[in-house]
């Protein structure tokens, strides 16, 4: 049987769905209620018009959530040593997903059990990448195009190159 995370922890792996369920409602109520139904009404179609316009930054950025439970679900399957990985942040990047993970021995593991990542993400490819100077940061690129073949790229843990996130 796996640990609970602690209580903060799972507040913060909840934390947009928490947003969304309570403070935006409770903020569009609450501005609604002070400014009037004119000026709710302007800034309620200046928000959609925004979201239509930023579509593909809003479609990636729910992508990107969605990813972050699929990896959350499929860590306990893999029994990595020294607990589950503590997913950090979440950021599309392009076409692909970034997720920055903490887990003191996660590395090894995950690049070892690539497979079943992507496989969890339904993607063709995830690439896992050690944070260049912190030994217990993790990245993880979730690509949903083919994989490329890439000259900085290895194919053991010790052969991997980081990528330019962290830059």
């Amino acid at each position: 049987m796996s640990e609970q995370p602690s209580f903060p922890l799972r507040v913060y792996h909840w934390r947009w769905e928490i947003l969304a369920v309570t403070l935006l409602p409770y903020c569009a109520v609450t501005f609604a209620l002070w400014a009037g139904p004119l000026w709710a009404s302007l800034v309620l179609a200046a928000a959609l018009g925004w979201a239509v316009l930023r579509r593909r930054q809003v479609r990636a950025r729910f992508k990107a959530v969605a990813l972050q439970h699929r990896l959350r679900a499929v860590f306990p399957h893999l029994r990595l040593p020294g607990g589950r990985p503590t997913i950090l942040w979440s950021r599309p990047r392009g076409g692909d997903v970034v997720v920055s993970l903490y887990g003191r021995e996660a590395f090894d593991h995950l690049h070892r059990h690539r497979a079943v990542l992507a496989a969890a993400c339904s993607v063709p490819e995830v690439y896992v990448d050690r944070h260049p100077r912190y030994a217990s940061l993790v990245t993880l690129t979730i690509s949903a195009d083919a994989p490329k073949r890439e000259p900085g790229r290895g194919s053991l843990p010790s052969n991997v190159v980081p990528l330019r996130v962290h830059s």
